[in-house]
């Protein structure tokens, strides 16, 4: 269910960039027209439907390579390339994409006295056009990728300038041992196996809707947001179930792509990884923090309490242990053994949570 939502999702971003690619040819192919040709009715019709053609080809050829490759989990090895590189690779591709779909489209939609297909005037400019468009979006791509996915259009759009409420469910992944393995292997081994770790949970995450918010040492904390709710014709409160589910899937993923992994772990570092998970929800505030440094910052109880029942996880012979608010978005936990753990005292909190632990999937 949520590897075909993510696919219907995918490929509706794939349209939107074409319709978006679309306009974008249409303006540019009358505007080059226009500039080259000069204006006649059959010239500015043919080169807004060349511009047509030529946009929606590009769009649907670079959103598809961005989405189904680039920031796929088949891409992983591109995207661990040094920054300079992916940054040349993207954009020649992307300026080779361009001057290709233009020249197909100049073959494809004839205009009455333009040059012909060769290497022309109208061809420097859209190579120029090219280098300069693919350099300002790798560019905002490498900015969204730095600060994780959905942060930079809430900076763009405003969205958290002023702080406001939102549920989320937190999942923090914690390696075992960490302290261990570090003075095992070395420093810089650790980090090399830690960027490799983050990057497993961190794909898996992704691939279920979560969002990455933050690295903390050996942890990864990812949340889930609750959608907004929407009142009905009555005025009554729509309740949205299961806007977590992808959660508890998330955590069964992360283990089987480390059993996947588990000979890339072994050959490189000796010895293969292992984590606990803790899955707690509730509401928070959200909002921009910092000037020099600005980040979209995640303060409150729900947090608090998620980090503390970390804590009492370690003493627990569990690999998942999760919060009755937790288990309540989540919804349908797919058959799972579910461990009732019964009240916790958590410290700093006067009330107990109830907390159950997954024993395994059947």
């Amino acid at each position: 269910m949520i590897q075909s939502d993510r696919k219907r999702r995918l490929l509706g971003l794939v349209a939107r960039f074409i319709a978006i690619g679309i306009v974008a040819g249409a303006i540019y192919g009358t505007t080059i027209t226009m500039i080259l040709v000069g204006w006649s009715p059959e010239a500015m019709a043919g080169g807004l439907l060349r511009g047509i053609v030529t946009g929606g080809l590009v769009s649907g050829l670079i959103s598809s390579f961005e989405l189904f490759y680039a920031n796929a989990s088949v891409g992983q090895s591109f995207r661990k390339l040094p920054f300079r590189w992916v940054l040349t690779w993207r954009v020649l591709l992307y300026a080779f994409v361009i001057v290709t779909c233009d020249k197909l489209g100049d073959w494809l939609v004839r205009i009455d006295n333009a040059a012909p297909v060769a290497f022309n005037i109208a061809t420097l400019v859209t190579l120029a056009v090219a280098l300069v468009f693919s350099f300002l979006v790798n560019l905002m791509f490498w900015i969204a990728q730095t600060l994780g996915p959905g942060v930079l259009p809430s900076f763009l759009g405003g969205r958290y300038h002023q702080p406001r409420f939102e549920t989320r469910l937190f999942l923090f992944i914690d390696m075992r041992g960490s302290s261990g393995i570090a003075e095992k292997i070395g420093d810089l081994d650790f980090h090399r196996l830690l960027n490799l770790f983050m990057t497993d949970m961190g794909d898996v995450v992704h691939r279920y809707g979560g969002r990455v918010h933050k690295y903390v040492g050996d942890e990864i904390i990812a949340t889930w947001i609750a959608p907004q709710q929407n009142e009905n014709k009555t005025g009554k409160t729509v309740r949205q179930d299961n806007w977590a589910q992808g959660a508890l899937q998330a955590v069964f993923a992360a283990q089987d792509r480390l059993t996947n992994q588990a000979a890339l772990y072994r050959r490189q570092f000796g010895l293969v990884p292992e984590f606990r998970a803790v899955l707690h929800a509730g509401p928070v505030v959200v909002g921009e923090m910092g000037e020099i440094k600005r980040e979209i910052a995640l303060l409150g109880d729900t947090i608090n309490t998620t980090a503390k029942l970390e804590q009492l996880a370690k003493a627990l012979p569990y690999d998942i242990v999760l919060s009755e608010a937790a288990l309540e978005v989540i919804g349908d936990t797919g058959g799972c053994d579910i461990l009732p753990l019964g009240p916790q005292a958590i410290p700093g909190k006067r009330q107990d949570i109830v907390a159950y632990a997954i024993r395994g999937r059947t």
